[in-house]
């Protein structure tokens, strides 16, 4: 059955779907206070029953702003299926030409409605808009196919700001849920990795975009979806446990020696040496496969300059400000250290730059990364989704990504030892350095295997001290970064990123 929907019959349905959008995972904006729903246009992809449409809407907040979304929705017959409510966007509508009660629900709810969704998208060459714009798959790949009967789909629970579908354990749609006017930088590194023959990826098949009013903006895309993998935050956690579990027997509170915590690490049974390595080479991969001529000029790689330096400490220093000012007694320590992290952005803003700025992942971390049965493979590419398109498309320093690895390794031994104990208590106080041993060894062990990737030094320029000041300060903007995570989500974590800090400071770093 057709429906006789249209754009102005589904006006109430904003207004019940607006005090839903804090309870999805996928709402960025859960600080503020949404007070009003606007649909910008709407896209048919299907109008029969169960019918599947594309909402890109403006929300409104209580602070004067707004942010653009994407509502997947879908509309059928009968009552919600039980996954619909109440982690799913649902309303219900009207029953149409006198039949029976339809609901309307995220399209990504139901599996159904997920195969309806992605056999119309792979199906059309392009679908106007209501009021305005156009919505069009493009192709990446030539040759590429998919059976009707291949739509089978299950939504992937995640805690994250985008959505995520698997398709019969082979393919998986990534739906764009904060929308940002122009290409989704993800879209644009996974395609210039691909074309440059970089094969730690998911392979990207097809791109879904809208053009309203001679913009663009990325809606999704399809990928390969990489099965049995697990990612390099759960087995570094599993490296840790298997260390900790020779040690808690004897840890009575005294402190181990350095050398007797490094010694434990190394001839761990489970050692996460080779990974780490095998972490700091694919990495170095991904940049020399970034700075090739093989990817389109506007992401071709220049010589890095004073002011993507000055931009790097701006950055910083705005994270630091902003943290500075906040009265909370549990940032103490970092103002203690305020006058040291200050001289050390002025100093970096001052050096001579070396080596190359290209476009990084902007985001890489262990979880980030993705152990499979071929092998490691690099995940997530949009950067950090809070900010705009244009800052998370600007070049920069690959060490930028290699601090957020550093940094990691650290997180992970902290984490690690909350799992075991509580800071305060006597086992804490004999497991904490084989952690710190733990991290530094994996550190040193990326990083070793990162600088010794041929083509690497024409990317970071050969004066050690020069990577180690850009190195350190990145470090403590990644730092910073999770010092305000954790504030506003996660504050029994807080002493992590604030301890990571002090020890960059007082030069306990590569």
């Amino acid at each position: 059955m057709t429906l006789p929907l249209d754009s102005a019959q589904l006006e109430p349905i904003w207004d019940m779907l607006l005090p839903q959008l804090p309870e999805q995972r996928w709402f960025a904006d859960k600080q503020r206070q949404p007070t009003g729903l606007r649909p910008r246009t709407i896209f048919w992809l299907r109008r029969e029953l169960p019918a599947v449409l594309l909402a890109l809407v403006d929300v409104d907040f209580a602070d004067g702003g707004s942010a653009s979304y994407q509502l997947p929705l879908g509309v059928r017959s009968g009552p919600p299926p039980v996954s619909a409510t109440p982690q799913f966007l649902f309303a219900e509508l009207p029953p149409a030409d006198g039949g029976e009660a339809m609901v309307l629900l995220d399209a990504l709810a139901d599996s159904e409605l997920a195969g309806v969704l992605l056999t119309a998208l792979v199906s059309v060459a392009a679908v106007p808009g209501d009021p305005a714009g156009q919505l069009a798959c493009r192709v990446l790949r030539e040759g590429f196919q998919i059976e009707e009967s291949a739509t089978s789909a299950r939504t992937l629970s995640l805690e994250q700001s985008n959505s995520l579908v698997v398709y019969e354990e082979r393919l998986l749609l990534k739906v764009f849920r904060r929308l940002w006017g122009g290409v989704n930088p993800e879209l644009q590194l996974l395609e210039a990795l691909d074309r440059s023959g970089f094969s730690g990826i998911a392979r990207p098949w097809l791109a879904l975009q809208a053009t309203i009013a001679g913009e663009t903006h990325s809606l999704g895309m399809l990928q390969t979806y990489l099965r049995n993998g697990t990612d390099g935050f759960t087995l570094a956690l599993t490296s840790l446990r298997d260390l900790q579990a020779d040690l808690l027997l004897d840890a009575d509170g005294e402190v181990p020696s350095k050398e007797l915590c490094d010694d434990a690490v190394r001839s761990q049974g489970g050692s996460f040496t080779a990974a780490a390595r095998e972490m700091g080479t694919l990495t170095a991969q991904m940049h020399l496969a970034l700075a090739s001529s093989e990817v389109e000029h506007s992401l071709r790689a220049r010589p890095l300059d004073q002011s993507d330096l000055r931009q790097a400490q701006a950055r910083i220093e705005h994270d630091l400000t902003a943290l500075l000012g906040d009265p909370d007694p549990r940032l103490e320590p970092l103002r203690v250290n305020r006058a040291r992290l200050r001289n050390m952005l002025r100093r970096v803003g001052q050096d001579k730059p070396e080596g190359l700025a290209i476009r990084v992942h902007g985001d890489l971390h262990l979880g980030q990364l993705l152990r499979t049965d071929v092998g490691w493979h690099v995940l997530d590419f949009e950067g950090r989704p809070a900010i705009s398109v244009a800052e998370r498309s600007a070049h920069g320093s690959p060490l930028q990504d290699v601090a957020g690895m550093l940094r990691s390794f650290d997180y992970a031994a902290a984490v690690a030892l909350r799992q075991q104990a509580h800071p305060d208590e006597a086992t804490a106080r004999t497991l904490a350095p084989y952690g710190r041993s733990w991290a530094a060894i994996m550190r040193a062990e990326f990083w070793d295997a990162y600088l010794n990737e041929p083509g690497v030094p024409a990317l970071i320029g050969p004066s050690q001290s020069f990577q180690k000041d850009l190195l350190t300060v990145l470090e403590i903007g990644q730092a910073l970064y999770e010092v305000a995570y954790e504030l506003r989500s996660r504050p029994e974590w807080l002493t992590i990123p604030l301890e990571g800090i002090a020890r960059l400071v007082h030069g306990a770093a590569l």
